[in-house]
Formats: structure tokens, C-alpha cells, sequence
């Protein structure tokens, strides 16, 4: 336990460099006092490092637009899909930007009350389940490991586009890396939610199980105490929402047409096409690129899924309470039936944490309109395959002339 413990302080230190190095964040985390810290160096460097992602990424799409359309003029969709996807790389680089700019202090509140929920929790002796646990260190690791990756690809490129063909210097990496610490600094938030829900629930369900011999009285008030924090960490999916609205909106796009286009080039790469080494190398170096934000959402994916279930979760701790606990814990597990119903219980003093319990919800929304979770992971899956068969068929000509 302590060497995984180990790996996995040291994984999020990198992440947290990571994030800084990418201009998204202006404060950091004294590990020694546990404490976040605002520095001034970090808000220059940020405005600076902004304004050559910025730069270099209009540079990039304007090259990059040249030299397809000098080479590749024979394929109109395969043009489209590249001016499409970097536009989208673009737009979604000026959602972070803005987030980072204009929502700096709201984030730091939320990684400071999420620091000072931990920090109580561990205290009390309160540990998420071994297994809820295990579960966000395996998706730590493949976070890890998407980032080694993305390095790795760019590296890569920059070392042997003479050799593939390519004219133009390959310097979307300030791009790609924002939007990546973007995404980290989101999962970040939400894995120590996650981490916080379960740590206040193993204390619910130690409270409600009547394992601590203490009074009625002192153990409402307790209960009382934790629906305060259970409150607190809905606020904060809610805030978590608000905040990176137009980073979740540009997320979405980005993964729709990413899809739609690796689907398209799957085609011609299974057709054999690509008049030449050149234009096959473009379409293997469009593949790549957009392959990486559809395995990364696949990570987000799941750590919104365990968000999502977080309430649930609640839920199944209260239905398994036991029938014969003292009356503090009859009351608690009546809750759901109360939750469920609409008879009135005014014998009960926590009626107010069941309704409580029953409208709110810990889901990720983007403008309250998509949820993201599976299910929307399935209906995107199906609107890129149509896109894909509509491309196919208006490119027909020639691809299979």
C-alpha cells in the first residue's frame, strides 16, 4: 500500500507540473504544508505561455491549410476534415484560455475546499473503499500513460517529419498540451470529489450501522454534519459544471469530428488509397492525431460515469441499513422511502436530508442540456458512424474509381 500510495503521489505531482507548465492554473500545492499557493510567477507565465499557444497554433492551421490544399486537391472531405479538426483545436485552445483567465479564483476555491475535505476526512481516519480506490488509480495510470503518448508522438513527429514527407514544422504541441492539462485539471477535481463522496460515506455508513456507541443526540448531530459535506460536494459538481461549460462543449465537438474523421480515414487506409507516399503520410499523420482525444475520452468517460453514480450510491448505503438499528438509525433508514413517496413524516427530524437526497443529482451537464455519461458515449458513437457513411458516399468517385 505504501509503495502504490507512493506512485500515485508522485503521478499527481507530474500532473500538477503538467498543468502548470501549460499555462492553466496560476497556483499550486505546498506539499509540505499542504496548502495551495498563489504566485505571481505563474500568472506571468501564463499570459505569456497563452499568447504563443495562441500564435503558433494560428501558424500551424494557416501552413497546414496551404500545403494540403496544394497537395491534396483531389479529395475535397479529406481538406474539409483537416481545416474542421484544427479549427476545432483552435477554438477549444480559446475555451481554456478563458477559463483559465476568468474562472481562476472559482477553481482555486474548489482544489482548496476539496484540500480541506481530505485533509478533515483523514483526521477522522476516513479512507475511500480499497476498491473505489483501486479504481481511480488504474485510471491514473492510463492517464499517466496517455501522457507519455502524446509526448512521445509529438517528439516523434518533429524528429521525423523530414523523413515522412511533411514541409511545415509540427508545432501543435503547445496547443495539444493546454487542451490536455485541461482535461487533467478536470479530472483532477473530480477524482478527489470522488474521493471525498466515498471517505463521508464510509463515515455515513459507520455512524448509521450503529458500530459507534454514542447518543441519539450526538449522533444526529453527526449525521447532520455530513449531510453538510455531502451537500457541499454536490455544490461542487454543480460548480464543476459551470465552470468548464465551454471546455466540456468543445470537448464534445472535438470527439464527435475526431471520430467522424478517423472512421473516414480507416476507410481509405483499408482501401489502399493516397495517390502518393505524401498524401498517405497526411492521412496517417490525421489518424494519429485525432485517434489520441478519442482514447482520452474514453478516461473521461469513466471518471464522469463514477460521478454520475456518486448519489446512488447514498442511496444503496441507506437501503441496506438494518431494520433493528436504534431509533437515530431508523430514522436515517427511512429515508428513502420518504424520498420515494409523497406522505409526509413530521415525527422524523431528518426529513429535510431525504428531500435533499431525492432532487439533487452529481452528474456533469454542459449547459444543462447534455449529460455526460454513457449513454451519451453510445448516441455519439452512432452519429459518427452515420457521419462517417455520409462521407464515404459523397467521396464514392473517388475512392473507388
Amino acid at each position: 500500500d505504501r509503495v502504490m500510495d507512493s506512485i500515485r503521489l508522485l503521478i499527481q505531482r507530474i500532473l500538477d507540473y503538467f498543468c502548470a507548465l501549460n499555462g492553466t492554473v496560476d497556483f499550486f500545492i505546498d506539499h509540505n504544508s499542504k496548502r495551495l499557493q498563489w504566485s505571481r510567477i505563474l500568472c506571468i507565465y501564463r499570459i505569456v505561455h497563452n499568447f504563443l499557444v495562441i500564435t503558433f497554433t494560428a501558424k500551424f492551421i494557416l501552413d497546414f491549410r496551404v500545403i494540403v490544399l496544394a497537395d491534396m486537391m483531389k479529395s475535397t472531405l479529406l481538406t474539409l476534415n483537416y481545416v474542421t479538426y484544427f479549427t476545432l483545436v483552435y477554438v477549444t485552445v480559446i475555451s481554456c484560455m478563458d477559463c483559465s483567465y476568468r474562472r481562476q479564483n472559482r477553481i482555486y476555491i474548489i482544489k482548496q475546499t476539496l484540500l480541506h475535505l481530505k485533509m478533515s476526512s483523514k483526521n477522522k481516519d476516513c479512507f475511500a473503499p480499497k476498491d473505489k480506490q483501486q479504481s481511480l488509480d488504474y485510471l491514473l495510470y492510463v492517464l499517466a500513460l496517455l501522457l507519455a503518448l502524446r509526448l512521445s508522438i509529438h517528439v516523434a513527429l518533429n524528429v521525423l517529419r523530414e523523413r515522412m514527407g511533411f514541409n511545415h514544422p509540427c508545432n501543435c504541441f503547445l496547443s495539444e498540451g493546454m487542451i490536455f492539462a485541461m482535461n487533467t485539471l478536470v479530472f483532477g477535481i473530480l477524482s478527489d470529489i470522488c474521493q471525498c463522496w466515498w471517505r463521508t460515506l464510509s463515515q455515513f455508513g459507520k455512524l448509521i450501522s450503529g458500530r459507534k456507541n454514542i447518543s441519539h443526540a450526538k449522533k444526529i448531530q453527526q449525521i447532520r454534519q455530513l449531510q453538510v459535506r455531502f451537500q457541499c460536494l454536490i455544490d461542487l459538481t454543480a460548480e464543476v459544471s459551470c465552470i468548464f461549460k465551454y471546455v466540456f462543449l468543445c470537448y464534445l465537438a472535438r470527439n464527435l469530428w475526431s471520430g467522424i474523421v478517423v472512421g473516414y480515414l480507416i476507410v481509405r487506409m483499408c482501401l489502399g488509397q493516397g495517390s502518393g507516399d505524401n498524401e498517405f503520410m497526411y492521412i496517417l499523420l490525421a489518424f494519429v492525431t485525432c485517434i489520441q482525444p478519442l482514447m482520452y475520452s474514453l478516461l473521461m468517460n469513466c471518471i464522469f460515469h463514477t460521478t454520475d453514480s456518486l448519489l446512488g450510491s447514498v442511496r444503496d448505503t441507506l437501503r441496506q441499513s438494518n431494520a433493528n438499528e436504534d431509533r437515530a438509525g431508523r430514522r436515517v433508514g427511512i429515508m428513502v422511502y420518504i424520498a420515494e413517496t409523497n406522505y409526509e413524516w413530521n415525527d422524523f427530524q431528518m426529513e429535510w436530508f431525504s428531500m435533499q437526497l431525492a432532487r439533487q443529482h452529481t452528474f456533469i451537464t454542459v449547459y444543462g442540456t447534455f449529460r455526460i455519461n454513457r449513454s451519451l458515449a453510445f448516441r455519439s458513437s452512432a452519429v459518427i458512424l452515420i457521419h462517417v457513411l455520409y462521407m464515404v458516399q459523397a467521396d464514392y468517385t473517388v475512392m473507388f474509381k
